[in-house]
């Protein structure tokens, strides 16, 4: 008779509890096992960080160290580490992402054995249900109600709370470890997993169809429920409990107030967003539709590897059965250019516009074009066309007559309506559309000049003063230009 590998193996996750630094590693465990009870079931090793640091043995304790001891525990498989991924976009982020750790099944029943010896009660595990995120809603909708209730009735309902969440979590984390584990990863890969694929998928979505649903309103009731509101309830219920409890068992009231809202604080993470960090809920939706990527991956490959090891004997039978009907071998060539394709085909491309964009048109339909096709060597170079430099000495000199004759006639209607070196716009009679465009082209032109006197293109000097008083009426062929009353002042020729 044999014994059994189970007995004969060495357990590894055993090793924390007798080596040299077992007094850290011990209270590593234990600080995220009380974090478990609180069902906060994953801890970043920032959190885990800041709950050593209030014991004086870790006054000279750094954040490296505990890097180097939780890399320890789990290669002892004390730990399981997931790598937060959902907002890497560089290969540098990659590098520095965050780890999320949680106490391996193993260490959680040493940690409970070893809690069992310590005299400390622990809870039982419950069971998996298929409507426990309706049934967690339903309860949560309670909390505003239970203030009328007996203590009893808050005791209960603080009770199923607890336990419901309790069992949504653990779904979430068996499925979770199950698809991320090596052997089911392999599972995945066989051609009897695409029996119940479909299935499977199913149930899945259907899942995650039933979590979204329910996922906003319990949202809404987290941000309507309020701190003092929990704490009244927890409070009615330890008193309740405080009443029920058995004469061995010694309660502390602190301890138990801090356990249970921290539980309510780990529902609320579930949920809810804290410190930038994504909810819990939001990563089971995307992990869950990460599974569906790939268990479809996976069956397509399996899909595909299927078909290229089909048999095509029957399909190779019935070929050579056409070829040799074929009468001659042109017939054969033809056969096979329907068969194989057109061998050693030379393709000519080109950005032509077509004469019809019907997919009907064939191409001996259509005009023909002519292309020239230009060497593809290194020393091929483009022939340079010469062109004479022409002489445009008339046409810049009709321009430079037309330019000057516009200016001179600019110039004439800035003197028509002058008085005295001076055009008043209070008092300019009904103007033409022309005339009225080219002096309020000069009074934006010196409004908007830093300088007092600004030079127009016509050779004269002006500046531009506001006027006190009531607005002005701009009379127009074209209409009335209702503006601030301005005068142009030109500077006197000597």
């Amino acid at each position: 008779m044999r014994l059994d590998r189970n007995i004969t193996k060495t357990i590894e996750e055993s090793k924390y509890l007798s080596t040299e630094n077992t007094w850290r590693y011990r209270t590593i465990i234990r600080t995220i096992y009380r974090h478990y009870e609180k069902m906060k079931y994953w801890l970043y090793k920032e959190d885990i960080y800041a709950a050593l640091k209030s014991y004086e043995d870790f006054t000279d304790y750094t954040i490296d160290n505990l890097k180097s001891d939780l890399d320890t525990l789990v290669n002892w498989k004390n730990l399981n580490a997931m790598a937060d991924t959902a907002k890497v976009n560089t290969i540098e982020e990659f590098k520095n992402r965050e780890f999320r750790y949680q106490l391996s099944t193993v260490t959680i029943e040493i940690e409970r054995m070893l809690i069992t010896l310590e005299n400390m009660q622990i809870e039982n595990n419950a069971t998996l249900e298929g409507s426990l995120v309706e049934r967690f809603r339903s309860l949560l909708e309670k909390a505003g109600s239970m203030s009328d209730e007996e203590d009893k009735k808050v005791f209960e309902w603080w009770r199923d709370l607890n336990s419901s969440f309790k069992e949504l979590n653990r779904n979430y984390q068996d499925y979770i470890s199950k698809f991320y584990s090596p052997r089911n990863d392999e599972l995945m890969k066989t051609t009897e997993f695409l029996v119940f694929k479909e299935g499977f998928i199913k149930y899945l979505r259907e899942f995650i169809r039933v979590l979204q649903i329910n996922t906003f309103a319990i949202r809404e009731i987290f941000e309507e429920v309020t701190k003092e509101k929990i704490e009244e309830l927890v409070a009615r219920a330890f008193d309740y409990e405080k009443k029920i409890q058995s004469l061995d068992l010694i309660m502390d009231e602190r301890e138990y107030k801090d356990l249970n809202l921290g539980r309510f604080h780990s529902m609320e993470e579930w949920f809810m967003s804290f410190n930038g960090r994504e909810a819990l809920v939001d990563q089971l939706i995307n992990n869950t539709n990460e599974v569906i990527r790939r268990i479809t991956r996976y069956a397509a490959q399996i899909a595909d590897k299927k078909n290229n090891n089909a048999n095509r004997k029957e399909e190779y039978r019935t070929l050579a059965k056409l070829f040799n009907a074929c009468k001659d071998i042109k017939e054969a060539h033809m056969l096979s250019s329907m068969v194989f394709g057109s061998f050693a085909v030379l393709k000519v491309t080109a950005e032509e516009h077509r004469e019809t964009e019907s997919i009907n048109s064939s191409i001996y339909e259509e005009t023909p074009k002519n292309i020239i096709v230009k060497p593809r060597v290194r020393t091929y170079r483009e022939k340079v066309v010469k062109n004479p430099i022409v002489n445009k000495g008339a046409k810049k000199a009709e321009k430079l007559k037309l330019l000057l004759e516009k200016r001179y006639n600019e110039e004439e209607i800035i003197r028509k309506y002058m008085v005295e070196d001076s055009i008043d716009l209070g008092t300019l009679p009904n103007l033409p559309a022309k005339d009225r465009l080219l002096i309020l082209k000069l009074l934006t032109k010196g409004r908007s000049k830093k300088r007092l006197w600004n030079k127009g293109e016509f050779g004269m000097e002006y500046k531009v003063e506001l006027l006190d008083g009531e607005p002005i009426k701009l009379y127009c062929e074209d209409g009335v230009l209702t503006m601030p009353h301005y005068r142009i002042d030109f500077r006197k020729e000597v």
